[in-house]
């Protein structure tokens, strides 16, 4: 068992302590949640979550959410039913697919799953389901429906809205043991809720680094970053030394570090701005999940 103790003292002298006491069990994944598409893409994704839950211990939830048929908005009136009816018919066999992709991975081998269906909208359907997960995994460009009224990634509006860590996959994914992990820290909330997110994975990790983008004043970023090493030590997670970049560009910097360096996973904070302010000025974050070359876990 490990506690932390936080001592504080009020303007009268007196103190006051509060004590966190957490077991260590407390600290793994015991519930995995994956969306599933009936594509290779999907497949794929479906592989590596079965890979995580067996190494965790955890059970696996699958899960396909089917949106209502969103067609865009090209079709004369009188080719819209038709239009509606062929799409509704598209994503029933999709639907159909994922589940049968989630029958046949998870029978190859002993794992705890279960499979679930909905209908509706995805970002809604996958944030009821997590509230009862520790990760949500997602794909890094999956949507719901037409650009011009669903203009972003389901990954980016299920991070904002689920309350969970997510874990973004491309769709080219491949297994993966998570054995080097690279973390974008800046010391902001939505960095601190993604490593604490993080830990059960950075406990398995055989190598983790801390990087650092356009660190300022320079001696207090190195205090900053060395409590970190030194907190996450406490977990069993030893760090390597960290990477501080200088760039005007941080989605570039942090891709080329990632790919330069061979993580196998990125861990970052998500949407430090306010959602309307990332959305129209782009960011870090939102250029990360969409370029990512490796899983990327994001809390917000």
């Amino acid at each position: 068992m490990v506690a932390e103790l936080l001592i504080c003292r009020n303007l009268k002298g007196f103190a006051s302590v509060i004590v966190s006491i957490r077991h260590l069990g407390q600290d793994m994944l015991r519930d995995l949640l994956v969306h599933i598409d009936g594509n290779e893409a999907g497949r794929r994704r479906l592989q590596l979550s079965i890979g995580l839950a067996r190494g965790a211990g955890a059970r696996l939830t699958g899960l396909h959410v089917t949106p209502p048929p969103d067609v865009e908005p090209l079709y004369k009136p009188s080719q819209l039913d038709q239009a509606v009816a062929n799409l509704a018919r598209t994503l029933a066999e999709d639907a159909c697919c994922a589940e049968t992709i989630f029958a046949d991975e998870t029978a190859m081998g002993p794992i705890d799953a279960r499979w679930f269906a909905a209908e509706g909208d995805i970002v809604q359907g996958i944030g009821h389901r997590a509230r009862y997960a520790d990760l949500v995994i997602l794909g890094q460009h999956d949507r719901q429906g037409p650009h011009v009224s669903h203009p972003l990634p389901i990954a980016h509006s299920v991070v904002v809205h689920c309350g969970r860590p997510v874990l973004v996959v491309p769709a080219n994914v491949g297994p993966c043991q998570f054995a080097r992990i690279g973390i974008a820290w800046d010391g902001s909330r939505e960095a601190v809720r993604a490593v604490h997110d993080a830990l059960p994975l950075l406990g398995l990790a055989g190598s983790v680094e801390i990087i650092t983008i356009n660190p300022s004043p320079a001696a207090q970023q190195a205090e900053d970053t060395n409590q970190l090493r030194e907190h996450l030590a406490r977990y069993g997670v030893i760090s390597l030394e960290p990477v501080a970049i200088e760039t005007g560009d941080e989605a570039a910097a942090l891709r080329e570090q990632t790919e330069k360096a061979s993580y196998d996973l990125l861990v970052m904070g998500g949407y430090s701005h306010p959602m309307w302010l990332e959305f129209i000025l782009g960011g870090t974050t939102k250029s990360v999940l969409r370029s990512s070359k490796i899983p990327v876990l994001v809390s917000h």
